[in-house]
């Protein structure tokens, strides 16, 4: 499907899964280069920007999140550069562009919209897409640690790995992202001049702010990591030091009970007919003896 937008003297075609149709179309009604326009059939692997005779083209992945079923993805977007306006090509719903689609149709209405060019306006709403999506994980772990702390060390194990899992596929995505902008500069100053330098120098100083929201998160998640482990450690050796002690009084009631088990002629008390009473008697001194001393000890 192709949606078609113009704000001033630019234009913004976009692309959703785009037929062979919508791109021979894009050959002959914009003269883009067969090469690029060819290559928007299919998504594109690895992350990269060259220059196609005045007309730059930028394969960028972002990250995205089901944050319902915790599960991540990586969605890519096409980009062709022009003087005259941008054409974007994707082959999933990338919330980002929706937004950004809804802010043209209000500009149009109202007459404004201050873009130097329509690529920053875009990378301006999927950046911000993504520092959303960096807050949304400091609320997640926010609640993580609200359960470590109420008892819950256990199943926020998982929670911590999850959280883990989605910010290294967050980071793996993105760190391409600076090769590309630096490219953009200096292939950007060339085509369309210094205010084009300048803006996509811009956009790698956004791309340092994420990366820097990226390490203080992961800093964060390491702490909250060892906090956890450190008070399931604690749990567990509490549980082992109880084990420990029930044993200890446990041991003299076993070893009463085998003594006085022993088929000996000569053993005490064999006659005696309260010796079952006088046996247990035993037990339960011993009993509270054990455990008065293990209070004594402050041991439970």
């Amino acid at each position: 499907m192709t949606t078609t937008r113009a704000l001033g003297n630019q234009i913004w075609t976009d692309l959703n899964s785009p037929t062979k149709e919508e791109v021979d179309s894009l050959i002959l009604s914009q003269n883009i280069n067969p090469i690029i326009v060819k290559d928007l059939l299919t998504p594109t692997p690895k992350q990269h920007i060259k220059e196609f005779n005045n007309v730059i083209y930028a394969v960028l992945h972002v990250p995205s999140f089901k944050h319902s079923s915790s599960e991540n993805l990586e969605q890519e977007i096409d980009f062709i550069i022009t003087e005259s306006g941008l054409i974007t090509a994707r082959y999933d719903s990338i919330d980002a562009l929706h937004q950004f689609s809804k802010q043209m149709e209000v500009d149009e209405i109202l007459n404004r919209g201050d873009y130097s060019h329509l690529f920053f306006g875009v990378m301006k709403e999927v950046y911000e897409f993504l520092f959303n999506e960096i807050n949304y994980m400091k609320d997640w772990m926010k609640e993580i640690e609200k359960n470590i702390f109420e008892g819950r060390e256990k199943e926020m194990v998982l929670g911590i790995s999850v959280v883990s899992r989605n910010l290294l596929s967050f980071k793996r995505t993105i760190d391409p992202h600076q090769e590309v902008w630096i490219n953009l500069q200096n292939i950007g100053k060339n085509i369309f001049g210094e205010k084009f330098e300048k803006e996509s120098r811009a956009l790698l100083e956004e791309w340092q702010r994420l990366t820097l929201e990226i390490k203080n998160v992961s800093d964060m998640l390491d702490e909250l990591r060892e906090t956890n482990n450190s008070m399931l450690s604690t749990k567990q050796n509490e549980v082992m030091k109880q084990l420990a002690v029930i044993g200890s009084v446990i041991l003299p009631l076993t070893i009463i009970g085998q003594l006085f088990g022993l088929s000996i002629l000569s053993f005490p008390l064999k006659e005696n007919p309260y010796a079952f009473w006088i046996i247990l008697t035993l037990m339960i001194m011993v009993v509270l003896g054990s455990l008065a001393y293990v209070k004594l000890k402050k041991w439970m």
